[in-house]
C-alpha cells in the first residue's frame, strides 16, 4: 500500500493526470556483466517479539558466502517506530576464492584457480583437496601449501571437461587445530558442436516394420541426443520431429517464440507430454511465451520482432492469432492486451477498396478479427465476390475463405478455399519474406483452416500430397513451416482414423508420436502397421555430433578472421592472456534476397567478448582501419557466443562484415566451435566455418 499524503497536496481542479514515464525513446540498457556465480542470498525473520530488556536474538543459517551481508531491523511499538542497520562481515578463517570458467566444451583443458587468504586462521600448513563430479576430470585432487599468518597461496587445479552437462567440484580445505571447510562450484559443459538433425522416411505397407534402437544415437554426444518416431499417413507430419526442430531454435524474435508456442496447445489431441517427452511440460512452455510475446507489446497493440512494437503487421496478426488461441484454450490471457491488439488490426484495415502488399496482411487480420467474433461480414463477401484475385498468396485467400466460414457464410467460405487450392497447386516451391511464407507453411497451414472450418473434405487429401511434394523438396524447414505442420497434423488426425500400429507389443490406433531422449531409449522399440491403409515411418535424430563438421557452404559464406587492435593479422591457435582481439566475420550472400541473416559466433571458452557496443551502436572510431559494418537488427552478448540478427534487402551487397572484441582470459587449451549464418526463413541457405582449437598461454 502507498501510505503518503503528496496526493492531496495537488489541486484536483487545475491537475491533468499523471502518466507513467518509462525512460526515452531508446531502449533498455543491457546488462553488461556476467550473471553472479553465487545465489542471491536474503533470510528474513518474521515478526519478533522484544524481551523486558529491549532485546530480542534472531539466529540465520548462513549457506557457503564470503562477503558482507547487511543485517536491517524495524521496531515499534503503539506509539513509536525505529529502524537500524549495520554490515556483518562473513568469512571463513582461510578464505578460499575459486576462479571458475564460465563455461567449457567437450575436450577442453584448463586450470581451475584456489587463492587462499589465511585471514585469521592459524599459520601452518593447509590441505585443499578437490572432487571432480560428472562431467569433470581433475588431473590433480590434493596440494599442501603452508601459509604463514595472514599470508595467502595459491593452489592451480588442472581440468578437462569429459562430458555435457553442470560440472561440480567439491573443494576441502583442512588445517591446524581440525579446521575443515567445504566450498562447492558448478558450471556448464556444452557440446564443442552444433546440433544437427538427421531424417528418415519408411514407407509402411502392411505388416511392415520399422525398429528405432539405441545405436542410431552411437555417433552423437551423450545427453544431447534424441530421437523421434512418427507413424502416419503423411511423411511430412512429423510431430515429434517438429516439436524437437522447434526448440532447437534457440534465438527468440517473436515470431520464433510463437511458432514454438503455437502447436503446443494442441499437443493433448496428438499425444501426452510422455509419449513426446516435453521437458517442463506444455502448460508451462505456452505460459511463458505468452508472458515474453506480452512484454513485446507497445501501447498500440503492436507486437515487436525483437523489441516493444513494431510496425509488421502480418507478425502482429500471428502472434494476436496465437493469443487468441491460447485464451480459447483456457490459457490466463488479459483481454485488455488482445483488445489492444485487435484495434491495432482493425485500424490498419481501414477500408478495403484497395488490396496492398498482395493481401497478406489484410487476408490474416481478417481472419482474427473473425475469430474474434469482430469481423464485417458485408466487408468479406465484397472482398471474396469482386477482390478475391488481387489476393496473391493462396494462404491469403484461404484466410480469407476461414473468415467468412467464421462468420457464417459457409457457401463462399467452400467457393474461395478451392480458389485457394487450385492456387496452391499451380503455386511454385518458392518462400516469401513479407509473410515468413513458402509453399509447405501455406499448404499446411491452408489444410489446419480447411479441417476446422469443415470445409473442401473431397480435396484435403490432395493438400496433404503437395504438403509432402513441397516437404521433399526441402532439406531444412522453417519454424513457420514447422509450427504449421503439427496444427495440420492436428487437424487432420480425426480423418486418419483408419490407422492402426503396433508399438512394443500395443496396438495403437490413429497416428502414433514418441520421442525419447538418449536417456530413455534403453532398449529397441518396434513398430508394426496392421491395416492395408499405407502409412509411413518417420524417424528423426538430433544432437551434436561428437565428430566435428566441415566447413560447409549453401547460398551463404561466412569467414572469420582476427586482427590486433592495430588492425594486424593474428592467429587464435596461440594467444597470451589478456591479449585483446578483434574478430571480424565476413558473410557472403552469393544470390542476395529480402530477409533476415542469423549470425551465430561461437566462442571457445578461454575468451570474452570486451565491447558489446562495438556491434551494437556500430562504432568503429577507435579502430580507423576497420570498415563499418551493417547496424543488426538484433544483437546478443552471451557467455559462449555473439549472436547478430541481420535484416537484408534484394538489393544489398553481397557481402558484408561484422566484428566485435574479445580477451583471452584463461590458460588452457579450447575448442573453437564453428560460426555459422543462415537465413532464418530460408533455412536451406546457410554457411559455417571449420573448427578450430584455441591455447591461451600465460605471459612470461
Amino acid at each position: 500500500e502507498l501510505r503518503d499524503l503528496y496526493g492531496q497536496l495537488i489541486d484536483g481542479m487545475n491537475a491533468v493526470r499523471g502518466r507513467i514515464r518509462t525512460g526515452s525513446d531508446a531502449p533498455p540498457p543491457q546488462m553488461g556483466a556476467n550473471p553472479p556465480k553465487e545465489k542471491p542470498l536474503a533470510f528474513f525473520s518474521g515478526l519478533v517479539t522484544v524481551g523486558a530488556d529491549g532485546k530480542a536474538e534472531v539466529a540465520f543459517d548462513v549457506p557457503q558466502f564470503n562477503g558482507t551481508l547487511r543485517v536491517m531491523v524495524v521496531a515499534w511499538t503503539a506509539s513509536q517506530l525505529g529502524h537500524a542497520s549495520a554490515d556483518v562481515v562473513v568469512r571463513d578463517p582461510v578464505v578460499v576464492l575459486a576462479t571458475t570458467p564460465r563455461f567449457l566444451a567437450i575436450g577442453d583443458a584448463t586450470n581451475i584457480r584456489f587463492d587462499l587468504n589465511n585471514v585469521e586462521g592459524p599459520a601452518g600448513p593447509y590441505t585443499l583437496s578437490v572432487e571432480a563430479g560428472d562431467g569433470l576430470v581433475a588431473r590433480q585432487t590434493s596440494e599442501t601449501v603452508t601459509l604463514a599468518d595472514k599470508g595467502k597461496g595459491a593452489v592451480n587445479v588442472p581440468v578437462v571437461a569429459a562430458n555435457v552437462g553442470t560440472a561440480t567440484i567439491l573443494a576441502k580445505l583442512t588445517g591446524p587445530n581440525g579446521l575443515a571447510l567445504e566450498q562447492r562450484l558448478v558450471f556448464p559443459v556444452n557440446p564443442a558442436n552444433p546440433a544437427i538433425a538427421r531424417r528418415t522416411v519408411t514407407p509402411l505397407a502392411r505388416n511392415g516394420t520399422v525398429t528405432v534402437a539405441p545405436q542410431l544415437l552411437a555417433d552423437f554426444v551423450p545427453g544431447t541426443a534424441a530421437l523421434s518416431l512418427a507413424l502416419g499417413p503423411a511423411a511430412a507430419l512429423d510431430v515429434p520431429g517438429l516439436l524437437l526442430a522447434l526448440d532447437r531454435y534457440p534465438y527468440g524474435c517473436s515470431e520464433q517464440i510463437t511458432s514454438r508456442a503455437l502447436p503446443l496447445l494442441y499437443v493433448s489431441e496428438l499425444a501426452g507430454e510422455t509419449d513426446l517427452a516435453l521437458d517442463g511440460g506444455a502448460r508451462k512452455r505456452i505460459e511463458d511465451g505468452i508472458q515474453r510475446l506480452l512484454a513485446r507489446q507497445s501501447a498500440n497493440g503492436t507486437f515487436g520482432l525483437w523489441s516493444i512494437g513494431g510496425d509488421d503487421d502480418w507478425l502482429n496478426a500471428y502472434v494476436t492469432d496465437f493469443l487468441t488461441r491460447a485464451r480459447d484454450k483456457g490459457f490466463q490471457v488479459p483481454e485488455k492486451a488482445i483488445q489492444l491488439a485487435l484495434d491495432h488490426i482493425r485500424s490498419q484495415i481501414g477500408t478495403i477498396d484497395k488490396v496492398e502488399n498482395d493481401g497478406v496482411t489484410l487476408a490474416y487480420g481478417l481472419y482474427v478479427l473473425a475469430r474474434n467474433g469482430r469481423g464485417n461480414l458485408g466487408d468479406l463477401r465484397y472482398l471474396s465476390d469482386q477482390k478475391v484475385e488481387d489476393f496473391k498468396t493462396p494462404l491469403g485467400k484461404a484466410q480469407l475463405a476461414a473468415a467468412l466460414a467464421l462468420m457464417g457464410d459457409k457457401v463462399r467460405a467452400e467457393r474461395v478455399f478451392v480458389n485457394a487450392t487450385n492456387h496452391l497447386a499451380e503455386q511454385k516451391f518458392e518462400d516469401r519474406w513479407l509473410d515468413f511464407g513458402s509453399t509447405l507453411r501455406d499448404a499446411a497451414a491452408i489444410l489446419t483452416l480447411a479441417t476446422d472450418a469443415g470445409a473442401i473434405a473431397n480435396r484435403r487429401a490432395a493438400i496433404a500430397e503437395r504438403i509432402q511434394k513441397a516437404r521433399d523438396a526441402k532439406t531444412y524447414t522453417s519454424t513457420q513451416e514447422n509450427a504449421w505442420m503439427v496444427l495440420a497434423a492436428s487437424a487432420i488426425q480425426k480423418d486418419a482414423a483408419n490407422l492402426a500400429f503396433e508399438v512394443d507389443g500395443q496396438r495403437k490406433n490413429g497416428p502414433v508420436f514418441r520421442s525419447w531422449d538418449d536417456k530413455m531409449l534403453n532398449q529397441p522399440v518396434r513398430a508394426v502397421n496392421l491395416l492395408d491403409a499405407p502409412a509411413s515411418a518417420i524417424v528423426t535424430v538430433t544432437g551434436s555430433p561428437i565428430k566435428a563438421q566441415p566447413a560447409a557452404s549453401a547460398e551463404l559464406k561466412v569467414e572469420r578472421a582476427f586482427f590486433t587492435p592495430d588492425g594486424k593479422k593474428a592467429d587464435p591457435a596461440r594467444v597470451a592472456r589478456n591479449t585483446r582481439l578483434v574478430v571480424v566475420l565476413t558473410v557472403t550472400d552469393a544470390t542476395p534476397k529480402a530477409g533476415q541473416l542469423m549470425v551465430v559466433d561461437r566462442l571457445p571458452a578461454g575468451f570474452e567478448i570486451e565491447n558489446p557496443k562495438l556491434v551494437a551502436s556500430g562504432d568503429t572510431s577507435s579502430l580507423p582501419w576497420l570498415a563499418a559494418g551493417p547496424q543488426p537488427e538484433n544483437a546478443a552478448f552471451r557467455d559462449d557466443r555473439f549472436e547478430g540478427a541481420f535484416t537484408r534487402s534484394g538489393g544489398d551487397q553481397p557481402t558484408f562484415t561484422v566484428s566485435y572484441m574479445v580477451r583471452a582470459i584463461a590458460p588452457g587449451r579450447y575448442v573453437h566451435p564453428p560460426a555459422t549464418v543462415e537465413d532464418m526463413y530460408r533455412p536451406d541457405r546457410f554457411g559455417r566455418t571449420a573448427t578450430g582449437q584455441v591455447e591461451v598461454t600465460v605471459p612470461r
